[in-house]
């Protein structure tokens, strides 16, 4: 076994080697011409329009079409765009009002993995040089291909069994969901994850070596989210703060809140614009009133994918408040964050992984201490004394995003260090017969 698993890993790596490509966007050298099986499991996780999961989304639209443009064939799996309107449209914070739903979902899951896995396998089989998957809770499809040498890299944006659970009160069988995706993290070829912070989660939890996974962060389609391609849909006159994304508690919109109120004490406006939807609005609206701040905090709610960037046009400054979680730090790599500078907004960012890489402060932005008000005070008054500057340093955050943070930038830059651990996995298997 060994050894046909080690002969399909070189007899895949050498269609890679006939051809290389140089990214103006980053200089990045890579193989291409690949074929690549794209697996996501989630039923509520679609490339339709109408799905309610956008972040998601946006993911997954965004590495298909990176690798397409690297020269690769790529052939999705993806169980959310097989599902029916309801479910796709259907709110997570569903979920959350019964544990009998729950544990209905739950078991579907369990059930659909299966099928799935089996549907993937014939659907693709050997048209495939790799299997690519979206980690989704309670199931996994890939190790059905890596059963037959197909190598399988496993993709997450965090550690699903516990954030599921703890975060969004979405699953009832944290167990079993715990299970699968150690599992998967021990058993897959590589692991991608988006932040260092996740990697060193998932190393601790799963046992993984550290040089099984690659940190791969968010990107943007720098093409859909052009400014010069937009109607502003913009809310209030004065300048404005903008927040785009799920209404979680680890977003911070209350420390946000409370700080708008105490600056219009000193003379410092600033009006809000909340769009999104989640467990925390209605939480959060209250206090805006409780604060007396009605007249300049609007809550929009949910909005369609092809209005995001209409909206994010409308701001003069996007927030992002990430703050640690129930798990003790924040892993998350922030789409909004890339989709603020791509729409060439300033940005008032906590100090997380992406934003500290990103955001240089009075350059593409300005940065404070996660869940420190006093600290998010003197960012804002920073950025309100540099309103003149507002303009330039959106065109300097949009040409870093154009520079580093495409879709296609880190695809390309992913696909060499995939290469390499699949490599060197396929060297101690050999070493081991």
């Amino acid at each position: 076994m060994r050894w046909s698993r080690g002969f399909a890993l070189r007899r895949s790596m050498q269609r890679f080697r006939d051809c290389e490509v140089d990214l103006k966007s980053g200089s990045f050298p890579v193989r291409r011409r690949g074929r690549l099986g794209y697996l996501s499991a989630a039923p509520r996780v679609s490339t339709r329009v109408d799905a309610e999961a956008g972040g998601p989304r946006a993911h997954v639209l965004g590495v298909i079409t990176a690798f397409e443009s690297l020269g690769w064939k790529v052939f999705p799996f993806i169980v959310g765009n097989r599902m029916p309107d309801r479910v796709v449209r259907q709110s997570e914070m569903d979920l959350g009002r019964s544990r009998l739903i729950r544990l209905v979902a739950d078991v579907v899951r369990l059930g659909m993995g299966i099928v799935n896995s089996l549907r993937a396998w014939r659907e693709l089989n050997n048209n495939v040089d790799w299997v690519y998957e979206r980690l989704a809770v309670l199931q996994a499809l890939g190790w059905i291909f890596k059963l037959r040498s197909v190598p399988w890299i496993l993709e997450t944006s965090g550690l699903f069994f516990y954030e599921a659970k703890n975060e969004r009160k979405a699953i009832l069988l944290s167990g079993i969901a715990r299970w699968i995706e150690i599992w998967s993290y021990r058993h897959c070829d590589v692991i991608v994850c988006v932040t260092r912070t996740l990697k060193d989660l998932i190393v601790k939890a799963s046992g993984v070596p550290e040089d099984k996974i690659v940190v791969v962060p968010n990107g943007v389609d720098i093409d859909r989210f052009d400014p010069a391609f937009c109607s502003p849909r913009r809310i209030f006159t004065g300048p404005t703060i903008g927040f785009i994304g799920t209404l979680a508690s680890w977003n911070r919109l209350d420390i946000l809140l409370r700080v708008l109120s105490e600056l219009r004490l000193e003379g410092i406006s600033y009006s809000l614009t909340v769009v999104g939807d989640g467990p925390m609005r209605h939480t959060w609206e209250a206090l805006a009133g409780e604060l007396g701040l009605n007249e300049c905090v609007l809550f929009i709610g949910r909005v369609s994918w092809d209005e995001v960037p209409s909206c994010i046009s409308g701001f003069d400054l996007g927030y992002m408040g990430n703050h640690r979680m129930e798990i003790g730090v924040m892993y998350h790599s922030p789409l909004k964050l890339y989709e603020y500078m791509a729409m060439a907004k300033p940005v008032v960012a906590s100090k997380s992984d992406d934003a500290l890489e990103m955001v240089i402060p009075g350059v593409t932005g300005f940065l404070f201490e996660s869940g420190d008000p006093d600290n998010l005070k003197s960012a804002l008054r920073a950025a309100h004394l540099a309103r003149p500057r507002w303009g330039k340093m959106g065109s300097t955050a949009r040409d870093w995003v154009r520079e580093k943070g495409t879709w296609a930038a880190r695809v390309a830059s992913m696909i060499p260090d995939i290469e390499r651990i699949l490599e060197n996995g396929n060297a101690d298997s050999s070493a081991g017969r």
